[in-house]
C-alpha cells in the first residue's frame, strides 16, 4: 500500500504544479493581450496608474463579477506581479496551492 500512497502523493504535487502553471499562462496571455490592446494608453500612464489600470480589468476578467470565467488563481498571480516594486516582466512561479 506504501506505493499506492507515495504515487498518489506525486499527482497530488503534479496536479498542483499543473494548475500553477495554467494560471501563470493565463496571467501572462492577459497582460500580452492588454499590451497589445492598449499600447498607447499603457505609455502614456505612469507605474502606479497602469498598474491599477491592469489590476482592474484583471478583476473584471478574473473575478467574481466575471462568473464562470472567474479564475481566483489568475488573479492572485496577477496580483502579486502588479503589485508595487513588481513589474509585469517576471512573474513568480505560484509555491502554494489555494484551498
Amino acid at each position: 500500500m506504501p506505493h499506492h500512497s507515495n504515487l498518489n502523493d506525486a499527482l497530488t504535487v503534479l496536479d498542483d504544479k499543473l494548475r500553477s502553471l495554467s494560471a501563470l499562462t493565463k496571467a501572462n496571455a492577459f497582460l500580452v493581450d492588454i499590451m497589445r490592446e492598449d499600447r498607447a494608453l499603457l505609455e502614456e500612464l505612469d507605474a502606479p496608474a497602469a498598474r491599477a489600470m491592469l489590476m482592474d480589468r484583471a478583476c473584471a476578467a478574473f473575478g467574481e463579477k466575471a462568473g464562470e470565467a472567474a479564475d481566483p488563481d489568475v488573479l492572485e498571480v496577477l496580483a502579486t506581479a502588479l503589485t508595487e516594486g513588481q513589474t509585469a516582466e517576471i512573474i513568480p512561479f505560484p509555491t502554494e496551492r489555494r484551498h
